[in-house]
């Protein structure tokens, strides 16, 4: 269905999502060593999150480098460009978050001096981060397999959105249950624990969008 220059310019952009991927799997790690207080392996991992971000930087580059020496026909050309920085916005916000988890070493400490009470968000946070890993390893297998299935590569996006609306009720429930907490912890506790979650929640959030523009360019390419 390729020809070898389009063909190159697909296998560009399933590195970079190979390598937004990467991002995602090392702050699963990260959000795992957080919440089982591990404070020096979290931040040991939040470095290699930042150095992965960057390699996936490189990657887009290589891309859109690709991309704008001619492949494709223009009416494809933006919709993929759109697609590659969707794609760098999850490991850019995956980046984000992992420097404000890592800047909160107070409220890590407040989290570890209740113990079992704050069990329920740490085991909620770890499930969060293990979808957006999910969903980020739907969207990067269906951007890999755009070379050679269209139909499996529409029913990996679409698997996307099912983890993330996952997500969305970890997140919502974690949100209510925290606020249910508040008078048992300090105010600045309660939001700095609030813009985490919802940090976390964002990777989920913005893998989804990525593969809502993947949907728009399967049924393009079908056309």
């Amino acid at each position: 269905m390729w020809k070898g220059r389009e063909r190159e310019t697909l296998r560009l952009l399933g590195l970079h999502s190979e390598a937004v991927l990467a991002v995602v799997r090392k702050f699963e790690e990260m959000i795992q060593a957080f919440s089982s207080f591990e404070w020096e392996r979290a931040c040991c991992l939040g470095r290699e999150v930042t150095l992965l971000e960057s390699q996936a930087d490189d990657r887009l580059g290589k891309f859109n480098r690709a991309l704008a020496g001619g492949a494709f026909l223009p009416a494809y050309r933006g919709d993929l460009a759109r697609l590659g920085s969707q794609l760098d916005n999850v490991s850019d916000v995956t980046e984000e978050v992992s420097r404000t988890i890592l800047s909160r070493e107070r409220t890590w400490k407040v989290m570890k001096r209740a113990g079992k009470r704050m069990e329920r968000l740490r085991e909620g946070m770890v499930k969060m981060g293990e979808l957006a890993k999910c969903c980020t390893e739907a969207l990067s297998s269906s951007v890999k397999t755009l070379l050679s299935n269209m139909d499996l590569a529409e029913a990996q996006a679409k698997e996307v959105g099912r983890r993330e609306h996952e997500s969305d009720l970890i997140e919502q429930g974690l949100i209510v249950y925290l606020y249910e907490r508040e008078k048992d912890l300090d105010p600045l506790t309660v939001m700095q624990l609030d813009q985490i979650i919802h940090g976390i929640g964002d990777i989920s959030d913005q893998a989804e969008e990525a593969s809502h523009l993947l949907l728009i360019l399967i049924y393009g390419f079908r056309v």
